[in-house]
């Protein structure tokens, strides 16, 4: 599998890291396919409910039994599974896309999914914000959305925010223990700067394929 894929460019990393930005502005300039995680959650998690009984029961429960209900570390949790289990669909979809290179962001591709297909560590990297950047962008972008439609807005978002920082410390964890990068973003950069620095961080597989050991 891991030769099939060595046209992919992986940007992974916690949620408000600005990863989408980044890459669909590399993909602009480089004329580069680009595949959005989070715009195949819904179908892919439908797909799992045809195997799964736990994405069946996802689907049936409300708001509040998926966002208000449960710690943020079985949120966490869930989280994780739900990354391994859509993973292989992942890799079906980006087989599929005939554009190379290909940009994959997302922050289901972790470190201990997507390092076995590597050629070299220089082909991903992965982006955590500071809790003072994921604030303001989480306001900024008016995040979450879901937490109108519960009966506990503020414990949801709260629930949310808690599970995406134990998210960040696993990113950080998993990619330390095996040599990958990891870039904190605070804000201080905007996106086109953070894109050439990208950019430049991939430049030998931009331009010429995965580089050699």
């Amino acid at each position: 599998m891991s030769s099939q894929l060595t046209h992919v460019l992986w940007i992974g990393g916690a949620t408000d890291s600005g990863k989408s930005t980044v890459a669909d502005i590399l993909a602009e300039r480089w004329n580069a396919g680009v595949y959005h995680y989070d715009r195949h959650d819904l179908r892919h998690h439908q797909d799992l409910a045809q195997h799964h009984f736990k994405y069946q029961h996802f689907f049936h429960t409300t708001m509040d039994a998926r966002w208000v209900t449960p710690e943020p570390e079985e949120l966490y949790e869930r989280s994780l599974a739900s990354f391994q289990d859509r993973f292989p669909l992942v890799l079906q979809d980006l087989q599929s896309i005939t554009t190379q290179p290909v940009i994959a962001e997302g922050f289901g591709l972790t470190p201990e999914l997507v390092s076995p297909l590597l050629s070299h560590p220089s082909q991903a990297i992965w982006l955590v914000p500071t809790p003072q950047f994921k604030s303001e962008s989480m306001l900024r972008r008016n995040k979450p959305s879901f937490r109108g439609e519960t009966g506990d807005p503020e414990r949801a978002t709260r629930n949310l925010v808690s599970r995406d920082a134990l998210l960040t410390q696993h990113i950080q964890s998993q990619a330390g223990a095996r040599g990958l990068t990891v870039w904190e973003i605070d804000g201080s950069v905007a996106a086109e700067a953070m894109a050439d620095r990208l950019e430049n961080y991939f430049r030998l597989y931009l331009e010429s394929g995965a580089p050699k050991e």
